[in-house]
This record gives structure tokens, C-alpha cells and sequence, in this order.
């Protein structure tokens, strides 16, 4: 039976008309979380209105009709997922709950079931970092050692070596059964058996696969499945594990206190039993009368025809969506064992510009490393946007996306460099301080960095271009470089130079508030003199990060404080003395952040090997010292000088006089340099 989906939109409150005539986005995210239909809204208000009473604790009739609704939705959850029994669900508050309740549960369990030091944990290179992180922090506090099942080239788990990496040592294989990122529907059952050979347990994350596919949890052959009812048209705060119900009574609890003990003295102690087990305190009992209620929505709806209907829908944006210029999809390409859902990247185009025409245009997708780094570093990529799909979105809706698409990719110079900009108020800066100050430390940096030949390499303040054009020299051919700067008007200046030999250059604002780096993943990244104007240090390192292979090296460096750059200092000195003490302190910006601060950042970040060194160079400005005034027009004092520029020219020429002769002023400028790894 084919889906209507309009008929299947009235029953979501969402996609109404609001009151004022503005209609709802295209909402293309549904991997991330779904619409609710209004007979799960009405569920829950009606429990918090008519039946609003604690579970499993009062005898009168309100607290048994809680307590009927709520176990009543633990068995409507249970025939959902076709687990055998009722009590083999427990809920918990969302799928990542439910694997830490397992990860933890395991270094505290007796025999088969405990991890301990030398044991094995087999994952796979796409997991959600739910279902990654658990067991990453039970390796490191048992002494485990975790092992990956790689990805192929076109997106599927690559099982080449099962055998080997699924042996004797292993005790836990836990495996995604629908990324969330490649739309990959694994063969899980193939990996369960593997796993049970070897006497290992198999622990399935199910988030994606539940709402679409319908599964049977036992036919899975996993041992534990997790999932969330967010993602299946269920509310917030409200997920399961699905756990066989042996191993449930054998397992220790997770959490303590009331609900999930029988009976307590002062020296003795007896749990409940399985799910209560595992339900410690108040539990989610609206949330979980809602997800009840979702299950019965789906059902009414079939979950044969939600398949069929998701199998049409991805079929259609792979082929309409190829069509886009550009386009390169992350995973598979063909529609077998896939869910409804694409992630891609649009080559030339930012992922930041892509993702803001997309929202301008009314689209609701995703962008990020959708919390499955492993897979973006596979496909090379530190981002990608995904679309994903579910029973009320239609092909038009995917048309509308494929036609957005195709108009910003008509439009690919808007995201480059802009070259209209009237830099001639700041080309002394180029003419005077670039060769005299900038053009030494770039080349002093890129030698001290000595970057491979083919390194792909990002740089962040180009000043302008300066680094990125020494770095596309040091790279060769071979390489590429991407230049980025807050100031257009210095872009402006860089993509006017004249081509180096070496790697082709792309020049690319990146913006301040927040900062946005290129989508792509690099080698190497330098950023000179920027992070101190970017009000959110935190999230530009992070940003960095997200640009940063594996293993790549970053560089980033900052103007040592005043008394360390006598030069500037000079500078700071004239405006204080003309403008006054207001004026200089905002001159005073660019040399006061400390490159601890900076190698702090950094290890925040998740950067390792962090290393801070301070760095000073000879500085020998030609002409008089009225040539380094040009600075003045990039500094916050600029709207104030008004009249007074003369009084500024000479007190700087006084404050330089000591050290200017014929050839010019002779000085020293000194930076800190964190360099750290990926």
C-alpha cells in the first residue's frame, strides 16, 4: 500500500499554516530527530491531565492507570521491535544512554560478561560516537583494546577480515546497524554470528534502522539492541535497550536507588527484577506513553509501506540530486540495504555558504561531522551536509532541494574571494608592511614547518596571502593551498598578485563571527595574527579541528605583547599620546593574547603534542618611519584619528627617531608560535 503523504501531513501539527501565513521549513532532517503527529502530543497531554500519578508505588486508582499505561507501552514497544518478551525492554532516557548502561554494566559483571584488561572490543569506523565513546571509555578503564571494522570505498562495511579482527580475544562487537552518515544498512546478522563463534556478545545500535525497517530484534542475532524514540516519531527523553533476558538478570545494575531494588537491609541487598533492574527512580513514564502511542501511529501507517515509500524517495534524490554540478555523495551510490537519507558535499563550494543558502531558502538539513568523525576522516572530508528523509516528505520536496543547489552552484564566484573591493587605501599595507615584516615570518614559518611536497595545507590570515603563497611554493605542484582572511578588502589584494610557481591557491573569507574554515580536510594549518579578532577562540580551534586530518599538524601564531615589538610599541606610544589612553587600548588588541592561552585552546580542542616557543626576527622598515603609519587604516583607532592624523605621523617619527638612519627603521617584531597534532 503506497503512502499518501499528504494525507500523512495533517496528522503532524508542524506542517501546519501558522496564524500569520508563514509555513514550516522544508524539513529535510529527520535523522537527527522527527516531527511528532498529534496523536503522540495528545498521549502525552493526556497522561499529564487525566492520569498524571508516579508508577509501580501507589495502590489507588490513578497511580494504577499510570502504571497501566506505562507497562502497556512496554509491551506496544516490545511487539514494535518483536522482542519475545515484554520485560526485555528497558527504557532509558535515549539510545546513548542505553550503550552506556551497557558499557558501564559490563566492567562490573561476573564471567562471560565482564570486560576486563586484555579483552576486545570490536567496532566499526561508522558508528555514531554513541555508540563509539561508551566502549572507548571502557577500553581505557579496564585496559581493553578496541579494534575497527573499516569502511570499502563505496561505503560499506568492509568485512574482509572478520575473522580476524572478531577472534578469541574479543568480548563485545558492537556495530551500527543504519549509519547515520552513509544512509549503510549493515548485515548485522552476518557479524552476529561471527561474534557468537567466538562466544562474543553483539550489541546493535538500531536508532536509524527502528523507524524504517521495522526490525525483529531477535532475528538481528544481536545479544543487546539500543534505539530512541525521538527519531521515530516519538517524544524526547525516551529510549530502550532491548537486551536477551538471561543476560539481563545476569547483568549488575547500572544506576541505584528506588524502583530497582526488591529489598534492602542494613547488611543485605536484592535487585529487581529485569527491566525495573535497570530503571532506577522516577522514570520517564509520560515520555514513554508517547512512544507507545508513536509505535501504534507507525503500525497503523505499516511499516512495509514506510520502507517502500523511503526506497522511492532515495532512489529519486540520488538520481535528481546527481545531476547537481559538483555533487559528490559520502557512502553508497546505489539504493540496495540503504536508508533514506544522503550526505554530500558540493566540490568549490563551502560548506558554510552551501548550508546558509540552504536555510535562506527555507531547507532544514545538517551539516557537520553529524557525530561520526571516524567516517568523515575516512571519505576525507571534516563535514558534509546530509538530507535525510522520512514517511512525510515527498519528491518535491526533494526537488525544491535539487533546484537550491543548482542555483548556488550557478553562482560559485560569490563564494570566493570578492575581488571588487577599492583596496587603494590599503595598499601601502601591502606595498610597505608585507615585504618588510610579513614576507620574512612567512617564510621563516613555512621553513621552520617544512611542509612534504602534495600537502594540502589551509591558511588562516593570509596577510594577504603572504603564507599561503610561501606555503604554495613549499607544497609544489603536487599540493594545494587554501588562503582564507577576515578582511575582504586583503582577499581583495591577494587574488590580484600574481600566480607562484608551486600549488594552485583558492582564496576564501572565512568570516569572524563564528569563524568558518573550508570544508575540505588538510595537512597542515597555519593561522597568523587572527585568533585575537574572533570573539569565540574556543570555537575557532575547534573549527580547526574539524579541518584537520588525522595526525595533521597546525601552526598557529600570535604578536608577542607590546614590550616584546618595540616597533608597534612605537605605534601604541603616538596613539596614546595623541588620541589618548581609550583609543590606545583598543590599538592595543592585536598583541594581547597570550600564546598560552592559545596552547590551552588548543588542548581543549582535542589537539595533542602542543608546543609553545617564542619566536623574534629582525625588522627593517625602508623609508621614514611615516611609511609604517599605513598600519593606522587597519587598526580599531582608524574612525577616530579625524584630524590628528599629522600629530600621529610625528609623534611616530619621534618615537622611531632612535633607530631610523638612511636605509630605513631598524627594529624587531616577536610572535609566540603553538604548534600542536591532530
Amino acid at each position: 500500500m503506497a503512502i499518501d503523504v499528504e494525507s500523512i501531513r495533517k496528522e503532524f501539527p508542524f506542517f501546519e499554516t501558522a496564524p500569520d501565513g508563514s509555513r514550516p521549513p522544508v524539513y529535510l532532517d529527520s535523522a537527527a530527530t522527527t516531527q511528532k503527529p498529534a496523536v503522540v502530543l495528545d498521549a502525552l497531554n493526556h497522561y499529564y491531565i487525566r492520569t498524571n500519578a508516579n508508577v509501580h508505588r501507589g495502590v489507588y486508582r490513578l497511580a494504577v492507570q499510570a502504571t497501566e499505561l506505562y507497562e502497556g507501552a512496554r509491551s506496544t514497544i516490545a511487539a514494535f521491535v518483536r522482542a519475545p518478551r515484554a520485560e526485555e525492554i528497558v527504557f532509558t532516557k535515549n539510545a546513548t544512554e542505553a550503550v552506556n548502561l551497557l558499557a558501564n554494566s559490563f566492567i562490573w559483571a561476573d564471567g562471560r560478561l565482564r570486560v576486563g584488561p586484555g579483552d576486545e572490543i570490536v567496532l566499526t569506523e561508522m558508528e555514531h560516537h554513541s555508540n563509539l565513546i561508551p566502549w572507548r571509555l571502557l577500553a581505557e578503564r579496564v585496559g581493553a583494546t578496541v579494534r575497527y571494522l573499516g569502511i570499502t570505498d563505496d561505503g560499506r562495511l568492509d568485512l574482509s577480515d572478520l575473522n580476524e579482527k572478531i577472534n578469541e580475544r574479543t568480548k563485545v562487537v558492537a556495530v551500527v546497524h543504519a549509519s547515520n552518515i552513509l544512509g549503510t544498512v549493515n548485515p548485522v546478522a552476518t557479524i552476529a554470528a561471527r561474534a557468537h563463534e567466538v562466544g562474543a556478545l553483539m550489541v546493535v545500535d538500531a536508532a536509524q534502522s527502528v523507524p524504517h525497517l521495522g526490525i525483529d530484534v531477535t532475528a538481528l542475532g544481536a545479544d543487546f539492541v539500543t534505539f530512541s524514540g525521538h527519531k521515530m516519531c516519538g517524544p524526547t527523553g525516551i529510549g530502550a535497550l532491548w537486551g536477551r533476558y538471561e543476560l539481563l538478570e545476569a547483568l549488575p545494575p547500572f544506576l541505584g536507588g528506588g524502583e530497582m531494588i526488591e529489598n534492602v537491609t542494613v547488611d543485605a541487598m536484592h535487585y529487581a527484577a529485569p527491566p525495573l533492574k535497570f530503571e532506577a527512580g522516577t522514570p520517564p513514564v509520560a515520555q514513554a506513553v508517547g512512544l507507545g502511542a508513536a509505535c501504534d501511529f507507525l503500525n497503523r501507517i505499516g511499516m512495509d509501506a514506510i520502507a517502500a515509500h523511503d526506497q522511492a524517495l532515495i532512489e529519486y534524490a540520488l538520481d535528481r540530486l546527481g545531476d547537481v554540478p559538483g555533487i559528490r555523495f559520502i557512502g553508497p551510490t546505489g539504493t540496495a540495504n540503504r536508508l533514506p537519507l544522503l550526505s554530500f558535499v558540493v566540490d568549490g563550494i563551502p560548506l558554510q555558504r552551501m548550508r546558509a543558502s540552504l536555510d535562506e531558502a527555507g531547507i532544514a538539513v545538517r551539516s557537520g561531522n553529524h557525530c561520526a568523525q571516524l567516517a568523515c576522516s575516512r571519505f576525507g572530508v571534516p563535514a558534509a551536509i546530509r538530507a535525510s528523509f522520512y514517511l512525510y516528505n515527498s519528491p518535491d520536496e526533494v526537488e525544491v532541494l535539487a533546484e537550491t543547489l543548482e542555483t548556488a552552484t550557478r553562482s560559485r564566484t560569490a563564494v570566493t574571494a570578492d575581488t571588487s573591493f577599492d583596496v587603494g587605501q590599503v595598499r601601502p599595507y601591502k606595498d610597505i608592511l608585507l615585504p618588510s615584516i610579513f614576507q620574512p615570518w612567512a617564510e621563516h614559518l613555512v621553513e621552520a614547518l617544512a611542509p612534504a611536497p602534495g600537502t594540502k595545507a589551509l591558511d588562516i590570515g593570509t596577510g594577504p596571502g603572504t603564507v599561503a603563497r610561501v606555503l604554495a611554493r613549499a607544497v609544489g605542484p603536487t599540493g594545494a593551498v587554501v588562503g582564507t582572511d577576515l578582511n575582504p578588502a586583503m582577499l581583495a589584494l591577494a587574488v590580484e598578485s600574481p600566480s607562484v610557481d608551486g600549488a594552485p591557491i583558492q582564496y576564501v573569507e572565512c568570516g569572524a563571527t563564528p569563524l568558518h574554515v573550508s570544508d575540505e580536510a588538510f595537512d597542515l594549518i597555519t593561522m597568523q595574527q587572527v585568533l585575537q579578532f574572533v570573539p569565540d577562540r574556543g570555537a575557532a580551534l575547534a573549527e580547526m579541528r574539524r579541518a584537520a586530518r588525522p595526525g595533521a599538524r597546525i601552526a598557529i601564531a600570535t604578536w608577542q605583547p607590546l614590550h616584546r615589538n618595540p616597533l608597534f610599541r612605537a605605534l601604541y606610544d603616538a596613539v596614546a599620546t595623541v588620541l589618548g589612553p581609550d583609543r590606545a587600548d583598543l590599538f592595543e588588541e592585536p598583541w594581547s593574547l597570550p600564546g598560552i592561552e592559545v596552547a590551552t585552546l588548543a588542548k581543549e580542542a582535542g589537539f595533542v603534542d602542543v608546543e609553545l616557543r617564542e619566536w623574534t626576527l629582525p625588522a627593517t622598515v625602508p623609508g621614514e618611519p611615516d611609511a609604517i603609519c599605513c598600519l593606522f587604516d587597519f587598526s580599531a583607532v582608524s574612525p577616530y584619528i579625524g584630524s590628528r592624523r599629522a600629530d600621529l605621523t610625528a609623534a611616530v617619527r619621534a618615537n622611531l627617531a632612535h633607530c631610523t638612519d638612511g636605509t630605513g627603521v631598524h627594529s624587531e617584531t616577536a610572535v609566540t608560535l603553538v604548534t600542536a597534532r591532530a
